[in-house]
């Protein structure tokens, strides 16, 4: 497989590259990069058209690896063989170059796991949460135009803080129907009940939360992320009356004690 083929010429030559690895050792702790106009434009545009034609499940969205019902307004589409995108997301080329821009090695044996998504309009948002221990990176794709930041849908980072404050708002077991439009309010927050819990090896006790970053899931924008390098807590805001869409690629360390897989 050519990433010629699929992805701007700009994030492949030497220089490119080097300027985004370069932005994602900047970053103090999570380990990330926003790449815009990431895919040729006849490939992206191919995939949201195929992406148009899908059916998608809200229960396998929301329902988490416990059974649990999670505080998350979307439905999804398992990628596989058959999807217009296969090609690249499934490629061995594409683990190699997510992590060469991470400046991270691949883990020795891997899996590619897929969302396709879709957020209907009025989105309740999803809480603060981190990703399952065995998944090494993230990528999130946005597939909408004309997108603003006032439309919602914002992808949050928050990092954990070593100061408490007694001023800060504890929200804590959000329900899985909650809008969450406190997720807008809020650039510091306490809580001892994030979506996956704490790293196994910190103290269990609540935590102020501070909010580092906000991502508006536009056109052909991609979000990277080494989640090995940190937990890289993160929540979506609530959207407005417009219909949302992309996709998430993790990459999955089938080494570590818990995997699981799908």
């Amino acid at each position: 497989m050519e990433l010629s083929k699929w992805i701007n010429s700009n994030y492949l030559t030497p220089e490119g590259i080097a300027d985004v690895r370069e932005s994602v050792k900047a970053k103090p702790t999570m380990k990330y990069c926003v790449l815009d106009n990431f895919f040729l434009p006849e490939r992206i545009d191919a995939i949201i058209a195929h992406h148009a034609t899908l059916k998608f499940d809200e229960a396998a969205d929301r329902t988490g690896h416990d059974m649990v019902i999670l505080p998350y307004d979307g439905a999804v589409k398992w990628a596989d063989g058959n999807d217009v995108g296969a090609e690249f997301y499934f490629a061995e080329e594409v683990k190699e170059y997510f992590c060469y821009l991470l400046n991270r090695l691949k883990p020795p044996r891997t899996s590619v796991e897929l969302k396709l998504r879709w957020h209907k309009p009025h989105a309740t948002g999803f809480w603060i949460h981190s990703d399952s221990v065995w998944r090494s990176i993230v990528a999130i794709m946005y597939f909408n135009k004309n997108w603003k930041a006032s439309d919602g849908g914002l992808l949050q980072l928050w990092r954990p803080d070593e100061a408490s404050y007694d001023k800060s708002t504890i929200f804590d077991n959000i329900r899985s129907d909650q809008r969450l439009d406190f997720l807008n309010e809020n650039q510091r927050l306490k809580t001892n009940t994030p979506g996956g819990g704490w790293p196994s090896h910190w103290p269990h006790q609540s935590r102020d939360m501070i909010l580092v970053d906000q991502i508006v899931p536009a056109y052909n924008r991609l979000f990277l992320c080494d989640l090995d390098a940190d937990p890289t807590f993160h929540s979506v805001t609530p959207s407005c009356d417009k219909i949302r869409t992309g996709f998430v690629y993790w990459l999955n360390n089938e080494s570590h004690p818990n995997f699981k897989g799908k």
